[in-house]
């Protein structure tokens, strides 16, 4: 049963948070546990408001994390809790003790089997910006950092399976001998994290990473300074969008082009931010991507201070204004590209003649309720007797490949294998032999909307629609395609604790016709105007109407 349970946790994606009704908020926290003797769970609990909570797990082998997943459909009833695992659809049922101190229930595996476990609840140690402070300004011993730098380099030797299929040995070792230069005196976890994403960017691999510890990136997070404006980027260049500018003397206005923030260019703050954030082979359309949505945390780890000198551009000079630090909370979340809770999302434009499908993700915990709602999607697609359908895949950042198989179907008129055959994960095997259209394909004018937030499954999806079915691509190039690796291992270095995402195989689609970097062919390109970015105006689907138009 080890066996069976260590296949089913290493099938993992980059880790989500979703968000759970429950009854009380007196479990969040921190459970600890042993599972099956050999294995340590951690499981996280935080409340978001009095309506719902985030959830995730983390199991342990040693020193190495092999499970990290979130953690959905949360209830407690008086005593009793129940939770669910999706990437392992593993669903959890138990008690809690009179005091909430402990945490007993099972895990039902798959295969109907029940292992039990026992949790206990980790005392909190209080937390002040005192400890904040030694905690960020702690240097650790250059040694230790040489170690870590070492240790990290050999387990990508060890594990990743296309180590060296963008930038040569040579030219790898060369960027590890630079930055075991740099570590000859000690120095604080975010300087040494800073340095060894150099070495993970230049792998230019979107599932190769490194984060800082959950305890330091939480206590970051509660009492760290943070730039309070939201900018967009884009061809190199900042511009203001909105945000607070208490401290200021309110002459920036949205659009604004921003030259500097602290004295330091923009173009060199993005150079910088840009090795934090992985991405697929020659992609960059990710990177912008990713500063659009994250850019004040991304940059909390360059700068905290008090406050900001930004430098900007009006129509008739270059201004400066100083802007006061926030924290995380009082942050602007909105994204120009508007959240939809709902995973699978469905509804019509233009008096009911186009539907609009969207797909957030494909990290789904139920397979029944989503075959049963697409079957009714394309059912009524055909009753209506509908021309054009838009398939909306911006943002999503992958899953499990089952499900986007499954949307394949509905989408081709053509019989498909999925996957080129991978003889280390015999748990896709359904994935490598043909499967067949579904009976409801819609197989009129398809429209699919992609951008550099399309990554690892949707990527694979993007690549079978582009060779199977005529649809249009409209936006810009995908953040993945026909190729990547995962089967994900999650690595802690020793000394500093920070942790690295290493894949250990390549999936492939069934396709040909693609090359790695080979640019992705887009049909209908959209280059969002500021005014529709500070208006939060869709331009996709201003620039669909007027193809339809036409």
């Amino acid at each position: 049963m080890k066996t069976y349970y260590s296949t089913l946790i290493i099938l993992v994606f980059y880790l989500i948070a979703v968000k759970a009704s429950y009854s009380q908020i007196n479990f969040d926290g921190v459970w600890e546990g042993i599972f099956m003797k050999d294995f340590k769970v951690i499981i996280e609990f935080n409340a978001v408001d009095q309506n719902q909570a985030e959830g995730n797990i983390k199991m342990m082998a040693g020193n190495n994390i092999i499970q990290n997943d979130s953690i959905t459909d949360i209830e407690r009833n008086n005593q009793e809790f129940k939770f669910f695992i999706p990437d392992k659809q593993t669903p959890f049922t138990g008690n809690f003790n009179n005091r909430t101190s402990e945490l007993s229930g099972v895990f039902i595996f798959p295969d109907s089997s029940k292992h039990a476990i026992l949790l206990k609840k980790r005392i909190k140690k209080p937390k002040t910006i005192e400890v904040y402070k030694n905690f960020k300004e702690k240097n650790i011993p250059s040694k230790d950092l040489e170690t870590d730098l070492m240790f990290l380099y050999s387990s990508l030797k060890k594990y990743h399976p296309q180590l060296y299929a963008f930038t040569s040995q040579d030219a790898i070792d060369n960027i590890l001998e630079l930055l075991k230069s740099e570590i000859y005196k000690a120095q604080t976890i975010e300087t040494f994290f800073k340095l060894t994403t150099k070495l993970t960017d230049a792998i230019r691999c979107s599932h190769t990473g490194v984060r800082l510890p959950i305890n330091y990136q939480n206590i970051v997070d509660k009492f760290g300074r943070y730039f309070p404006l939201r900018l967009y980027f884009a061809n190199n260049k900042a511009f203001f969008i909105s945000g607070n500018l208490l401290g200021s003397d309110n002459t920036l206005l949205p659009g604004n082009e921003i030259i500097s923030i602290n004295n330091k260019s923009i173009d060199s703050i993005i150079t910088q931010l840009f090795y934090f954030i992985p991405t697929e082979g020659c992609n960059v359309t990710t990177k912008y991507n990713q500063l659009n949505k994250n850019f004040n945390s991304l940059y909390n780890l360059l700068d905290d201070s008090e406050e900001f000198i930004v430098k900007y551009k009006t129509s008739e000079s270059i201004v400066k204004t100083t802007v006061k630090s926030c924290i995380k909370k009082e942050l602007e979340t909105g994204y120009f590209l508007q959240e939809n809770k709902n995973l699978v999302d469905f509804n019509y434009m233009n008096n009911n003649s186009i539907g609009v499908l969207k797909i957030a993700s494909f990290s789904i915990n139920d397979m029944d309720q989503y075959l049963k709602k697409l079957d009714s999607i394309f059912n009524n697609l055909i009753t209506t007797n509908t021309k054009s359908l838009i398939v909306d895949l911006r943002d999503n950042s992958g899953g499990h490949p089952i499900f986007a198989a499954q949307l394949l179907s509905y989408l081709t008129n053509k019989d498909f294998i999925y996957f080129k055959k991978n003889e280390e994960v015999k748990d896709f095997e359904p994935l490598y032999n043909i499967m067949h259209p579904n009976k409801l394909n819609f197989s009129e004018d398809l429209y699919i909307f992609v951008n550099g937030g399309c990554l690892s499954t949707t990527g694979h999806l993007i690549s079978l629609l582009k060779y199977h079915t005529n649809a249009i691509f409209i936006g810009e190039e995908p953040g993945s395609t026909f190729r990547c690796n995962d089967l994900s291992l999650q690595i802690t270095l020793p000394n500093t604790g920070i942790e690295l995402n290493v894949p250990r195989t390549t999936f492939e689609t069934n396709v040909t016709g693609f090359t790695p970097c080979e640019p992705f062919l887009i049909d209908h390109k959209v280059n969002s105007t500021l005014t529709e970015i500070i208006n939060n105006e869709d331009s996709y689907y201003k620039l669909v109407q007027s193809i339809l138009n036409k």
